[in-house]
């Protein structure tokens, strides 16, 4: 597909949600902000890297989840599903790269500021697949709640939860890593349960759309 082809849906997807497209860069922009308070305060670099991994990461997600709620209005799925079949597969590719080179500039805003030591290549391998968990589990939830309202609700009281209580609330899966992994269980348990969840999203957004 050319880049005038990819600009035009870009162009729509803008024109669609209005001033509610810009949100998740707004996050960004104060991820930003953030960091530098942090990095401020502590020489950790784990500290701004917990805000990509429990703020930007997750916020990545929320412009698919905006784009297809127009999907599960009163009387709307009947007349549009074949229409997101087309571009369902698209429009996760284009969002991901999209949001995927925002991730990649707040990582590198960590990096001038502390350095590459805590950016080991398992620390990577998270970070991808927890990208890619919310890039798919925003979606997968729209489908199963048919609500935009409970699907975010579910995503934010869960994100909110791990990231305030540093992974120690409660006895669910654990998918971030707010520290760097001092044993082999540490990493691979965040990582197993975010592999686990890349499938189910999967397959649930591959029965909603197929």
């Amino acid at each position: 597909m050319d880049k005038k082809t990819i600009a035009h849906h870009f162009s729509f997807d803008r024109r669609l949600l209005g001033r509610l497209y810009w949100f998740p860069f707004l996050v960004y922009g104060l991820c930003v902000g953030l960091m530098g308070i942090l990095s401020a305060r502590s020489d950790e670099p784990f500290l701004p890297y917990t805000v990509i991994q429990g703020i930007a990461v997750p916020i990545a997600g929320w412009h698919l989840v905006f784009l297809y709620r127009h999907l599960y209005d009163e009387g709307a799925k009947e007349a549009l599903l074949w229409h997101y079949r087309k571009t369902v597969v698209f429009d996760l590719v284009r969002y991901a790269v999209l949001h995927g080179g925002c991730i990649v500039l707040l990582v590198a805003a960590v990096i001038w500021i502390h350095g590459t030591m805590f950016l080991t290549a398992p620390v990577l391998v998270h970070l991808f697949l927890l990208f890619s968990f919310y890039q798919l589990i925003g979606l997968a939830l729209l489908g199963v709640f048919g609500s935009l309202d409970i699907a975010l609700s579910v995503i934010a009281v869960y994100t909110f939860m791990e990231v305030a209580t540093q992974g120690t609330f409660m006895p669910w899966p654990h998918l971030f890593l707010f520290q760097a992994p001092v044993d082999s269980l540490s990493l691979l348990l965040p990582m197993m349960w975010l592999g686990v969840g890349i499938v189910i999203a999967a397959i649930l957004i591959g029965r909603e759309f197929w």
